[in-house]
């Protein structure tokens, strides 16, 4: 069975940012359940090797997942809100 995507490892591809070097720093497997049986993930976490572009780009990892919070609670209290708003069906018997 051919690999699927692309030939070159994502370890040799350079930080999109500051073009230096990048470098596994952690890997695992994941086994997920499908209709025709299981299916094995293996996933690779890269870092760059320049310590200020890992920095800066961890700090902004970090706003986005924040923002991403807010965004989840804001929708989260809007549905409870329509779901309170919500007419109550009435059974005729």
């Amino acid at each position: 069975m051919p690999r699927i995507g692309n030939p070159i490892p994502s370890s040799e591809v350079p930080c999109d940012r500051c073009n230096s070097k990048r470098k596994v720093s952690k890997t695992w497997t994941e086994k997920i359940q499908n209709a025709h049986g299981v299916v094995t993930l293996r996933h690779s976490q890269l870092m760059c090797t320049n310590k200020d572009c890992q920095k800066e780009f961890d700090k902004v990892l970090l706003e986005d997942t924040i923002k991403r919070d807010k965004l989840r609670l804001i929708k989260e209290e809007n549905a409870a809100r329509r779901e309170a708003a919500r007419p109550q069906k009435q059974s005729h018997v």
